[in-house]
């Protein structure tokens, strides 16, 4: 699998809670989440840029612009919230576990290390979220 492969599989699925996710289309999903977050907030703040540079200086002009750009960055935050949430509920039914187990980190210093830990299981085969491999090689067949 490629950053590619898991980029189009993130897309695909990306407000889907159920399934599964190996561990290294989970690790390639999230570096294609964030590499895609980091690009459409750059191309947002140079726009963003690009626009305060040549509007009149009045702080009601600014204010729009900027208000704009807040909503912008929070849609997008939002966005990379819910699609990286649905990647790691299907990550933990990999490993066999109820996707609700992320709120553990909500657990102030021990519960994100132990989310973690988890995410870097191997997968356990098949379980009652579905056959080990099924999922990915469906949907990059489609």
């Amino acid at each position: 699998m490629t950053l590619k492969d898991a980029a189009v599989i993130l897309w695909k699925r990306k407000f889907s809670f159920s399934g599964r996710s190996s561990r290294k289309e989970f690790w390639l999903g999230v570096a294609a989440l964030w590499l895609s977050y980091y690009a459409v907030f750059s191309i947002l703040y140079a726009i963003f840029l690009f626009f305060i540079a040549g509007v009149s200086r009045t702080a009601l002009n600014g204010a729009v612009l900027a208000d704009a750009f807040l909503v912008l960055y929070l849609v997008t935050g939002l966005t990379v919230f819910f699609v990286s949430a649905a990647l790691n509920a299907r990550r933990l039914h990999d490993i066999g576990k109820s996707g609700w187990w992320q709120l553990i980190s909500l657990i102030p210093l021990l519960g994100g290390l132990v989310l973690f830990i988890w995410l870097l299981h191997p997968s356990d085969g098949d379980n009652k979220y579905g056959p080990e491999d099924y999922y990915s090689s469906s949907i990059l067949n489609e």
